[in-house]
């Protein structure tokens, strides 16, 4: 397995299998057992000396811990079974196929029961009011009723057709989660906001303005810092979960 860190997009392909990780260290803040972090950063930009985006792979050893977590932040789960309790009392249960919206001021704990692993974007913001429960999402893989997005306006060539299934808009500019479907066709693209993309079927090539050529295949983790140009290539039609911000 290879990570392309160096990419204008940097990726991690089978992302599920990808075992070559850093280890990050025993889990902070632990309430029962030890808990030990590896993984893989994929992109991280910071503002002032200050964390603002992050992106990347985490795996995770039974244990638990507390948990605060400092803005918004998209989980895939891809692996694993744990219980997330935020301090209100709401209990989320995840296992492979779980896609969550931990909104900015989550606080709570965490237990993993077996051996976790997730692809994430988190996005530093202010604590959000009157967020609800956490938005949860089961089986992107197919899940149904997409709401249709319509036509890519910068075709190329083609007609690709986009659909999805939004799980998170906040206001104002704040972070879009959800999963995207497109069918083929050869699109300029121009990514306006750093993007986290988990491709979960399908078959693309994403070609920088610079010549460089990136190949997706399902369970390649990505992201697209802003401002990213070039065109896509769809050759089958494609579905990721995705977080903007």
């Amino acid at each position: 397995m290879q990570s392309h860190s160096s990419s204008s997009a940097p990726h991690i392909p089978n992302a599920t299998s990808e075992e070559d990780l850093v280890d990050w260290g025993l889990q902070p803040d632990a309430i029962e057992g030890q808990s030990r972090s590896s993984g893989r950063l994929l992109f991280k930009r910071e503002e002032g000396g200050e964390r603002v985006v992050e992106s990347g792979l985490w795996v995770c050893t039974p244990g638990s811990w507390r948990l605060s977590i400092p803005g918004d932040e998209l989980c895939y789960f891809l692996a694993g079974r744990a219980t997330y309790t935020e301090h209100n009392g709401e209990t989320i249960e995840v296992s492979a196929g779980t896609v969550v919206h931990f909104p900015s001021g989550w606080t709570g704990r965490c237990d993993v029961h077996e051996r976790m692993r997730n692809s994430y974007m988190l996005a530093l913001g202010p604590t959000a009011i009157d967020r609800g429960a956490s938005p949860v999402m089961r089986g992107p893989l197919t899940i149904g009723s997409l709401v249709d997005w319509g036509a890519v306006p910068t075709m190329i060539e083609g007609k690709s057709m986009t659909s999805g299934r939004l799980l998170h808009k906040g206001p104002g500019g704040r972070s879009e989660t959800g999963v995207w479907v497109c069918t083929p066709g050869h699109w300029n693209c121009h990514v306006t906001s750093d993007e986290y993309c988990h491709f979960i079927a399908g078959r693309c090539t994403y070609t920088h303005e610079s010549g460089e050529v990136i190949e997706i295949r399902p369970d390649t983790l990505a992201f697209f810092p802003k401002d990213w140009k070039g065109t896509c290539r769809i050759h089958e039609t494609v579905r990721k979960v995705y977080m903007i911000r």
